[in-house]
């Protein structure tokens, strides 16, 4: 999932997310099975994959991959890291498919397999935040 404004994750995403831009949050009980690349990243849950934070990174739960950072990082008492800590440049812009790119991939899967279904997010007008409440699994 890519999204170009910040999103928290308070159930189970079973793909890598990109947020582009804004704070990017997995929430107490949220569970991320991939990659997390964002701006800002904040983990409360736990997150089984890279993380990828350009400005600030904070963990407050798990995170069993590795972790790369650019700017600042604050782990929490309740933080457990399995892998890697490095920091690194900070890059211009996040890896993520092209909508071209994007676009081809979901018409190949749905040739090819089962798509999962297209969980409708609440946007909150007062934050530019998406949520992802635990009813929408994908």
């Amino acid at each position: 999932m890519i999204v170009d404004h910040g999103v928290s994750c308070f159930g189970l995403c079973n793909d890598s997310v990109i947020s582009t831009r804004g704070l990017l949050h997995v929430g107490e009980g949220g569970l991320i099975k991939g990659s997390v690349q964002g701006e800002h990243v904040r983990i409360d849950g736990r997150v089984d994959g890279n993380v990828h934070a350009r400005e600030s990174l904070e963990i407050n739960g798990h995170v069993a991959g590795d972790i790369l950072y650019s700017g600042t990082i604050r782990l929490g008492p309740g933080a457990t890291l399995n892998g890697t800590l490095k920091r690194v440049a900070r890059m211009l812009t996040i890896d993520a498919p092209s909508m071209a790119d994007a676009s081809a991939l979901q018409v190949e899967k749905a040739g090819s397999s089962v798509v999962p279904p297209v969980v409708a997010a609440t946007d909150k007008t007062d934050s530019s935040v998406t949520e992802l409440h635990r009813t929408a699994a994908f």
